[in-house]
């Protein structure tokens, strides 16, 4: 049996702590949280708010309550358009599933089951696509992930 070596295990000591004592504020340990007397860090883009493209220079910044309450509302504005869609997929799987209950219906190759399955699917596909494409237009501009929920 060959016996299998495990390497050390480092010990810091505090001779060690010393040593590094003097990076000790590159690790960000004195930075101080932004105030609300700061600009606000989340309007506009990432790019926007490094002034890369120069576009920021001349437009008023919103403040970041009325960037959450503008995502929001498109958030709730989304979920209401995407309601008439929900609602005809719960019908189509109440349909699916009623189908699927009559005697002599073969449950996943009868035909009509299978046509109803597919039109369900494209359903809940383009819900998919357009809470996709909302996300991602909120991520790329800033929007923090609970504001979009």
């Amino acid at each position: 049996m060959s016996e299998e070596r495990k390497s050390p295990v480092p010990v810091y000591t505090n001779e060690d702590l010393d040593r590094v004592r003097p990076f000790r504020e590159e690790t960000g340990v004195a930075s101080k949280p932004g105030t609300e007397t700061e600009p606000h860090a989340r309007a506009g883009t990432p790019r926007q708010r490094l002034g890369g493209d120069g576009a920021s220079a001349g437009r008023k910044r919103r403040s970041a309550e009325s960037d959450e309450e503008q995502w929001r509302r498109s958030a709730e504005k989304l979920r209401e358009k995407l309601r008439p869609l929900r609602e005809k997929a719960d019908d189509l799987r109440e349909k699916i599933e009623e189908r699927r209950r009559k005697p002599g219906v073969r449950p996943y190759t009868d035909p009509q089951v299978v046509a109803t399955q597919r039109r369900l699917e494209v359903i809940e596909q383009r819900i998919r696509e357009a809470e996709s494409t909302f996300e991602d237009r909120a991520r790329r501009q800033g929007a923090l992930p609970g504001w979009i929920r």
